[in-house]
């Protein structure tokens, strides 16, 4: 019973074709209860089951082949350089080394039979073995093959040379066994006039009682009273073909396209579609399926089949898994009734079903210092379909997205990866990108087996999200920007935004906009200044039309607290910048300029009931600027840094050295339009630099290079302002 491959529903006749019959549906049938389940290599495929143990080899091929028993899970290894193989129906195994052969009896530990291949005619090879009797094949005149059975004498093996068989036969070699019979495989021909035979082989006689021609090569099997084969046409159409012994009449299974794998169990075929565990799509043939040869009846035995092998009395073994049971080696045998019953007897210990083995997601991800995550779960197998569910149990903000780890470039296979942005989506509106707010949030993957074997897998967990840096534009503690706008209904708005990246794609888009409150039309400026209270999130300052200056504390939540009272005489300035730190004591300061054209540092003290320590003046000059913008670390220096726009439309930076005062100007470029509104907003796209909002229309990335602090621009959609009616008139 060889394992090939195949295709979907089948359908069953005598000598002609009927209409489909689905296999069994459901779970796979009750097993019979099993002394002990003894230990099965991992990754390992199955090359013959006795009475007392089974034969196995290394998929890979790092560890030599080895013998196990049942009665108590020990493995005995073979010699490298030895090439061992299953015999058929017994605890025999064939033992190849330096040209001779050697039957091993593992039930005994003896070897009763050892043949020299040097001396036994020209071409010799092994062609199988059945019980203690060894099949050897040698090239005959005609170019094709003898087949010889060697079986222990008294003193010397004795030989007997099959009969039954065309001369130009080649390729034989033993594929089955029922009682004193053997199943051969062989071929005539070469190319396009090659055909493919079997012949049941009398072992008492040496004499083949039967053989017929095959459509195609494909895996045979042999019972007392069947024999069963499969056969593809040229478009690969299957079929499982079981020809009753007594009567010659021959039943035709069709089976889509593809290969199947078949063997006799008493009066039932089995069938399966080989590799279904790692297949990609459903199949009903990846199942192992039973059916009776005289009711039609089916029955599904496993969830899915490697490979499977003829074993003594009227069973045979199976390398494959159900989800109930996992995988391993199963004995398919005749149950209550006659009915074939898959009892596990050699564990692997791994799963069938789709199961998660671990993970490696942080308890907590400081998303300030990251801009993504690689949240991997490792699965005991990938061919999934998955969903990612993250959700913020204080805001219920949730994030749910599709994940395909086959489709992933990840170095080990076993991992189902999410690269997660830092992103949820926003509450109103789940289709619309946000910033992650602090908070604990609970993760939770539903997996779908591609090929249909076995449940969904539903896992979950939890991890805390920090932020430990505060963005000087964050007015709701998820770490992107937020910019406010006054329009001229005097209406205070602000926008969220975030920036997404999917593979080489990334755009900065608006995530909600809202309607803070209304009335602040009293006020004449409003600048986003970053932490002057030492609440932890962004604050901003507003300076009413009699010249008082205005606090107005973030909550971390899009609300701010009551106003507080910074003092009066700010009319005397006619620029305010907020959002940079050009002291380097970490605390967001304020710059103004005077009508004078004075440029004024008033330092942060980190306090609400005094911001700012006394104002030190920066320069003389200031008045050729028509806008002056704090930016924060824009070029890479100790400090915040200040852009300003002259007259002429250039724009100039202004870098921080960190002590409160400014390097020589330097220009960056011309062509910055006197009614664009310059907005340092902090570090949208999360690369731990600066960038620069210009109006409604675009965004420039900074580059911490101040020779070329600034990227090209690009289009954003992040202040279209959805919500509003009216025009904007403040900008912060």
């Amino acid at each position: 019973m060889l394992a090939v491959a195949v295709g979907t529903a089948l359908a069953v006749t005598v000598g002609g074709v009927l209409t489909a019959v689905p296999a069994a549906a459901g779970t796979v049938a009750e097993a019979q209860a099993t002394a002990a389940v003894v230990p099965y290599p991992k990754g390992s495929g199955l090359w013959s089951l006795g009475k007392t143990g089974f034969l196995t080899w290394d998929d890979l091929g790092a560890t030599p082949p080895r013998w196990t028993r049942f009665s108590d899970g020990v493995s005995t290894s073979f010699p490298a350089g030895h090439y061992v193989f299953g015999s058929r129906d017994s605890d025999t195994v064939i033992d190849t080394w330096r040209g001779g052969v050697t039957l091993r009896d593992m039930a005994t530990g003896t070897a009763p039979l050892w043949v020299d291949l040097s001396t036994a005619g020209q071409g010799a090879e092994q062609a199988g073995a059945v019980g203690s009797t060894l099949f050897v094949t040698t090239t005959n005149a005609t170019g094709g093959q003898n087949l010889d059975l060697y079986a222990p004498g008294d003193t010397a093996p004795t030989k007997r040379t099959v009969t039954g068989l065309p001369a130009n036969a080649t390729g034989l070699f033993a594929v089955g066994a029922a009682g004193t019979d053997a199943l051969l495989s062989y071929r005539t021909g070469s190319g396009t006039t090659a055909r493919h035979y079997w012949a049941v082989l009398d072992l008492t006689t040496a004499a083949v009682t039967a053989q017929r021609a095959r459509a195609s090569d494909g895996d045979l099997a042999l019972s007392a009273t069947h024999v069963a084969w499969t056969e593809q046409t040229a478009t690969g159409a299957a079929t499982v073909n079981v020809l009753n012994r007594a009567t010659g009449l021959v039943q035709r299974i069709g089976a889509g396209t593809g290969g199947l794998t078949v063997s006799l169990v008493g009066n039932w075929v089995t069938y399966a579609r080989p590799g279904g565990l790692r297949d990609y799509s459903p199949d009903p043939l990846h199942a192992l399926t039973a059916r009776n040869l005289t009711t039609g009846e089916t029955r599904k035995l496993l969830d899915h089949v490697v490979t499977d092998i003829d074993a003594p009395g009227d069973a045979i073994g199976v390398r494959g898994g159900t989800a109930a049971q996992g995988e391993g080696l199963y004995r398919v045998a005749p149950g209550t009734g006659g009915v074939p019953v898959a009892t596990l007897v050699a564990s692997s210990g791994e799963p069938t079903k789709v199961a998660l083995l671990g993970h490696s997601i942080p308890s907590v991800i400081d998303l300030s210092r990251t801009r993504t995550v690689d949240l991997k779960w490792r699965l005991s197998r990938i061919n999934v379909g998955g969903t990612l569910t993250l959700r913020n149990t204080r805001t219920g903000d949730t994030l749910v997205d599709d994940f395909y780890p086959l489709s992933e470039q990840a170095a080990d296979f076993t991992y189902a990866h999410y690269v997660w942005q830092g992103d949820t989506g926003w509450p109103g509106d789940p289709s619309r990108s946000t910033g992650a707010k602090p908070g604990t949030y609970t993760w939770r993957i539903d997996a779908k087996p591609l090929n249909g074997i076995g449940p969904d897998l539903v896992a979950s967990g939890s991890f805390s999200v920090i932020r430990s840096r505060t963005q000087p534009h964050d007015f709701d503690g998820d770490g992107s920007p937020d910019l406010l706008a006054r329009d001229t209904a005097g209406r205070l708005w602000l926008a969220d935004s975030f920036y997404e990246r999917d593979g080489g794609y990334t755009r900065f888009i608006e995530s909600y906009s809202k309607a803070v409150s209304g009335g602040w039309n009293i006020y004449d400026r409003i600048e986003a200044t970053g932490d002057l209270g030492g609440s932890g999130v962004g604050d901003f300052v507003a300076r009413d039309r009699g010249g008082v200056l205005w606090l107005f504390k973030g909550r971390g939540d899009t609300t701010f607290s009551s106003r507080i009272r910074i003092g009066g005489g700010w009319n005397i300035y006619d620029r305010i910048a907020g959002g940079s730190d050009l002291t380097g004591d970490g605390r967001a300061d304020l710059l103004a300029t005077d009508k004078a054209g004075v440029l004024w540092l008033h330092p942060g003290t980190g306090r609400d009931t005094a911001p700012f320590a006394a104002r030190r003046k920066l320069g003389i000059g200031w008045g050729v600027y028509t806008q002056i913008t704090a930016v924060g670390d824009l070029a890479g220096g100790p400090a915040g840094d200040l852009v300003t726009r002259d007259r002429a439309g250039v724009l100039w930076l202004h870098l921080g050295k960190g002590d409160g005062t400014l390097a020589p100007r330097t220009r960056i470029g011309g062509g910055w339009g006197a009614s664009w509104d310059l907005v340092g907003l902090g570090d949208a796209d999360r690369d731990g630099r600066a960038d620069l909002s210009v109006s409604e229309a675009y965004l420039y990335r900074g580059t911490g290079d101040w020779h070329a602090p600034l990227r090209a621009r690009e289009e954003t959609s992040a202040l279209v302002w959805h919500d509003s009616t009216e025009p904007f008139d403040l900008f912060a």
